[in-house]
């Protein structure tokens, strides 16, 4: 196929020329899906499928907690706010706290000590926003370390 060919504007075609063209579109359409099917088999045959190992219960009872302060700075274009709302998830404390649980920092966030210290509007942005909670951590003692009765996380071997 010459693409370097100048092609004629629709509207100067025949009837059967463009019957003729929508035909050679289609084959090629197809051409290009079964070309597409192909890659796609041979680039997940070729993979090794990894097998989920079950994922175990984090024991939270093994650790200390730590009170801190944290300095949060955020674009909030394309959240409703900082503070958590009932209407809407599309937060940033909400997301801040989707963080904190998957990393395992926070058990929940009912039992974190959270505290904001001021909030933003729909689509305002901060530098300098500060949160205080507590978080998980190995160390056992220090400045804002809370000791958990039977916590054996800092006890290392050697």
């Amino acid at each position: 196929m010459d693409l370097t060919a100048e092609t004629p504007k629709p509207e100067d075609l025949t009837r059967d020329e463009l019957i003729a063209k929508v035909r050679q579109l289609e084959g090629i359409v197809k051409r290009l899906e079964s070309a597409n099917c192909t890659t796609e088999q041979s680039s997940t045959q070729g993979k090794k499928q990894r097998r989920q190992k079950p994922q175990r219960k984090f024991d939270f009872s093994k650790y200390n907690t730590r009170h801190v302060a944290l300095r949060v700075a955020y674009l909030g274009w394309s959240y409703d706010g900082f503070q958590s709302q009932e209407t809407t998830d599309n937060t940033i404390e909400a997301r801040l706290f989707e963080a904190l649980t998957k990393t395992r920092l926070i058990e929940a966030r009912q039992m974190s000590n959270y505290h904001r210290c001021g909030r933003t509007d729909k689509g305002v942005s901060a530098f300098g926003q500060v949160i205080s909670l507590d978080l998980r951590t190995n160390l056992a003692d220090g400045p804002g370390v809370i000791p958990r009765p039977g916590g054996s996380a800092n006890q290392r071997d050697g």
